[in-house]
């Protein structure tokens, strides 16, 4: 039986400054792939939209079957 860590050991490299200012200046892959995906299809964001607000329901009613158990506790002792 050993006790060598079964994950390699690894350093941190310092990186330069030109690419520290060009993380900077370029907009992150998924802005990148949202935009050109928006350009194609201009329903996306009435798709969002949709998406959001069957969320919302969906937590609603999690909300209010979690506060009937809560209330049925309550209510039974």
């Amino acid at each position: 039986m050993h006790n060598e860590s079964p994950i390699a050991p690894c350093r941190a490299e310092p990186c330069s400054a030109e690419a520290a200012s060009r993380t900077l200046e370029q907009p992150s892959m998924a802005r990148r792939c949202n935009s050109e995906s928006e350009a194609r299809n201009p329903g996306l964001e009435q798709q969002r939209q949709r998406a959001r607000r069957t969320a919302m329901w969906v937590g609603a009613i999690a909300v209010l079957v979690y506060a009937g158990f809560i209330l049925s506790g309550v209510i039974g002792r």
